[in-house]
């Protein structure tokens, strides 16, 4: 038993479903039409811009800055010869417009000095950058003269 019909160059076919359609009407209209997804979740961090190497004179403020990015949003911390800096009066940490994370030292002293480390972390990795940072004397000969 042959159930097919062959079909000429010169004839249309329709499928029983493209015959049932009513284009004027609220029946089919095709496929839902695809979300733009946002591949951009699972991204490791990264820096743009790194710490550099800093030397202040006593009583200077200084900014140590960093561009990063990552999805999720990394974790940023920073440390001062591997130890946790807690933010206060002297330490502050702030986020730019722009996007730049910085740390700011308010009137630095000696016991400021030491190698800097900035550490990011979200689920997908951690990477880190480091600047040193020297704070030298007052500059005596300066004052005497002001």
């Amino acid at each position: 038993m042959d159930v097919s019909s062959p079909i000429t160059s010169d004839e249309e076919y329709l499928s029983p479903l493209e015959e049932g359609m009513d284009f004027g009407g609220n029946s089919y209209r095709g496929p839902e039409p695809r979300k733009i997804i946002d591949t951009r979740f699972k991204e490791p961090p990264t820096f743009q811009a790194t710490l550099g190497d800093q030397t202040v004179v006593e009583g200077q403020e200084v900014t140590m800055s960093v561009r990063m990015s990552g999805q999720p949003k990394p974790m940023l911390y920073w440390l001062r010869d591997r130890v946790t800096i807690k933010t206060g009066p002297r330490h502050v940490v702030q986020e730019t417009e722009s996007g730049t994370c910085e740390m700011i030292i308010k009137s630095a002293v000696k016991s400021d000095a030491g190698v800097y480390t900035c550490k990011i972390i979200n689920e997908y990795g951690t990477k880190q950058c480091e600047g040193k940072l020297e704070v030298k004397g007052e500059n005596i000969c300066a004052k005497k003269y002001l």
